[in-house]
């Protein structure tokens, strides 16, 4: 049994004078101007607030210190536009959105600095894949063959189902996964036939940061980070009033896939509830030199949460289920009792059998009074189990539980400085 704990601090120096607010007003509507675009995330960096238009299009940002702000415009698979404005006191500043589908987007990441910002605004490279980049990599059966061949990317593989991402010539330990935000709890990190596997068909994003940003997430990142965000949008805390929902079917020649997901969000009042489901299978791998013995997956997940979304107060809880099966080709385990009976080789193909359980809760305040803005904490526990299995043999079982907590404090702007501090540990349980 190990435990860890690791608590940081970063704070600034704040110069507070009186100063008189402002505010942001605007409409987002389609290309054309003819309809309105309710239900669209309105991101207001530096500072890290989110807004949602209205029936009528319609958003605001109050009491608002004058300086010059970033607003990114958001939904689904229309472009993101951006827009800078100028906030002075005691005045309502107008700013409108055209949305339109475009082969080019411009992203907001959570995972730079650990709140909402332009991508274009970060201090560290980032790369961002939503929409219609995901849907193409549906088939990805795991985490480092959905990002290989993004730049700068590669991957460290045995097979589809055991490929990881690799960043900067970093692997394991030096190359963090996470999910939401948290750690996912898989063992991915400690072996090259350990994969990582994912689902890209019910993901609302993933974020890739390499450079200054990674030192946030402690000396696991050094490489880089992975954030993969899921669809039931945790980290954008509003309820998403009504129902709406997806779902997506897949097939494929080379290797037999099949599979698809299909899940639903249902907003009322301030509450949310979500839930999802899918699976995905494929056969051994069909190439123009034969096929490759042992390289079929599969994987199945179901995930269901609730969370409530008040103006200052909010909470949430999410529960997720994994299970899958992959191959390891070329990879064969010797029975050396069989070989001594018949005095020939005896070889069985290795496969990895594993499951994994999710359960997160999180909740905070905003919109304080006084020097701090916001309080956020998550608390997160994974289950992750696997066997190595040599033929109908297990040969090793791995199992890892993991606890990790999260908090943090966003300082109230002043001025042109800004800050956050606060803690976050893990104790986890390796046999």
């Amino acid at each position: 049994m190990r435990s860890y704990f690791l608590a940081g601090v970063l704070m600034t120096a704040c110069i507070t004078h009186a100063q008189s607010t402002g505010s942001i007003r605007g409409t987002v509507t389609f290309e054309g101007g003819r309809s309105v675009a309710h239900d669209t995330t309105i991101h207001l960096t530096p500072l890290g607030k989110t807004a949602r238009t209205d029936e009528a299009g319609n958003f605001e940002f109050k009491d608002l210190p004058p300086g010059r702000y970033e607003a990114v415009a958001h939904l689904h698979f229309f472009n993101d536009e951006r827009k800078v404005v100028q906030v002075a006191g005691d005045t309502v500043t107008q700013l409108n959105f055209n949305l339109k589908l475009a082969p080019v987007r411009q992203e907001v990441t959570v995972t730079a600095s650990g709140r909402e910002e332009s991508t274009l605004e970060t201090f560290a490279s980032v790369t961002s894949l939503s929409g219609q980049q995901l849907t193409t990599r549906a088939s990805a059966s795991s985490l480092g063959e959905m990002l290989d061949n993004e730049p700068g990317i590669a991957k460290r593989s045995y097979g589809p189902g055991s490929s990881r991402p690799v960043i900067r010539g970093f692997d394991g330990d030096r190359v963090l996964v996470l999910a939401d935000g948290a750690r996912t709890g898989t063992l991915s990190s400690q072996s090259g036939d350990h994969g990582e596997p994912v689902d890209a068909s019910s993901l609302e994003r993933v974020e890739v940061v390499r450079g200054p940003a990674t030192l946030l997430y402690g000396s696991s990142a050094i490489g880089g980070v992975v954030n993969i965000l899921s669809r039931h949008h945790e980290l954008d805390e509003h309820p998403h009033a009504g129902l709406r929902g997806h779902a997506t079917g897949l097939a494929g020649s080379a290797n037999g896939m099949g599979g698809g997901s299909a899940g639903f969000e249902y907003g009322v009042g301030n509450y949310l509830l979500w839930a999802m489901g899918g699976s995905q299978r494929t056969g051994d791998y069909n190439t123009p030199i034969g096929i490759i013995e042992n390289s079929g997956t599969k994987l199945t997940q179901t995930a269901a949460g609730i969370a409530r979304y008040g103006e200052r107060r909010f909470w949430g809880a999410s529960y997720q289920f994994q299970d899958g099966r992959y191959g390891i080709p070329g990879h064969l385990a010797h029975d050396h009792e069989e070989e001594e009976e018949n005095h020939d080789h005896a070889e069985e193909e290795v496969k990895i059998d594993w499951r994994r359980h999710n359960v997160r809760l999180h909740g905070g305040f905003r919109e304080l009074a006084g020097a701090i803005e916001a309080v956020r904490t998550t608390v997160n526990w994974s289950d992750w189990k696997h066997s190595e299995l040599e033929g109908a043999e297990v040969g090793t079982r791995f199992h890892n539980q993991q606890w990790t907590f999260n908090t943090v404090a966003q300082q109230k702007k002043a001025g042109v400085l800004s800050g956050s501090f606060g803690a976050w540990g893990m104790r986890r349980d390796f046999t």
